[in-house]
């Protein structure tokens, strides 16, 4: 069974991400972004304290580098 193609790229939402930063939102603010049938949104926000179970994501300090 074939699938459809997403009407978004990982080029798009990196685009997008790049152009909010260019902006002047600074990175600490987004917090994520959500894909719809409208569109792709960004979220800000204030990131989640950890909690004491939580495991760190290994994927952050690759991110924090750049």
């Amino acid at each position: 069974m074939a699938r459809r193609s997403s009407p978004y790229t990982q080029a798009d939402i990196t685009r997008l991400i790049k152009a909010a930063i260019a902006a002047g939102v600074g990175k600490e603010h987004i917090v994520g972004v959500r894909l719809d049938r409208d569109g792709a949104t960004v979220l800000f926000g204030e990131k989640k304290p950890m909690q004491e179970t939580e495991r760190p994501n290994e994927w952050d300090e690759v991110l924090d580098d750049k």
